[in-house]
């Protein structure tokens, strides 16, 4: 079994390190030539978007735990919720690269965490798969401690993007997230509006990038 010792923040374990835990987990590619790329750019972009300082982190939906892979270091305590039953898998591979996570099954709509409990909440391209988007956005919000952050990636409904995804996977991209742009296209209108500040931070990622961050700060208590 592959992997690496030592993992720097931002860096990435061997080549078959981590665990495909699902039909819509690209853990297997990150490594690849095309598609590796962008997406080792959308971790990227997501991270450039937290703040400096992290004591508590919530990782929504986190697959083969790739994330943790680049938060390593910064918070003092990283969690992780995803349905997948394979949460001792990925903790084993973590620890075999030094990282430690706390990894619990659930589902994204019903977070089981106390209000305030997170000074952010991290989302990878995980809101498109989910049937209620914004049930998950929702809670999000409500686990944030004042101040905190949500930081949440999704893919973007662009042609040539499309045309580019279809070559590089042989792949359809409706028919991989089942109509989950337009569910998620939805609940950010319902679910960002004026309660919390939102941005859509410039440059992170590019305007034609496939895919586009958004921040939410969550106010401070009045």
């Amino acid at each position: 079994m592959a992997g690496d010792a030592t993992v720097r923040p931002g860096g990435l374990p061997a080549r078959g390190h981590l665990p495909v835990t699902g039909p819509v987990d690209w853990a297997a590619q990150y490594h690849t030539p095309g598609i590796g790329f962008v997406l080792r750019r959308r971790l990227a972009w997501t991270a450039a978007a937290l703040p400096t300082r992290l004591e508590r982190v919530l990782d929504v939906g986190y697959g083969s735990g790739i994330f943790q892979y680049v938060l390593a270091g910064r918070p003092r305590l990283s969690v992780g919720i995803d349905v997948h039953p394979h949460a001792s898998t990925v903790r084993a591979r973590l620890a075999e690269s030094g990282l430690d996570a706390s990894l619990v099954r659930g589902s994204g709509t019903s977070l089981p965490f106390a209000d305030g409990s997170f000074d952010a909440v991290v989302i990878v391209s995980a809101l498109e798969f989910m049937p209620d988007p914004a049930a998950c956005l929702a809670e999000c919000r409500r686990v944030l401690r004042a101040r905190g952050r949500l930081v949440c990636l999704v893919p973007r409904e662009l042609r040539w993007a499309d045309r580019v995804f279809r070559l590089l996977t042989g792949k359809d991209p409706e028919e991989e997230f089942a109509g989950g742009r337009a569910r998620v296209r939805a609940a950010i209108a319902s679910q960002l509006g004026d309660a919390d500040r939102v941005t859509r931070p410039a440059g992170v990622p590019a305007p034609l990038a496939p895919y586009e961050v958004y921040v939410v700060e969550r106010r401070a208590a009045s």
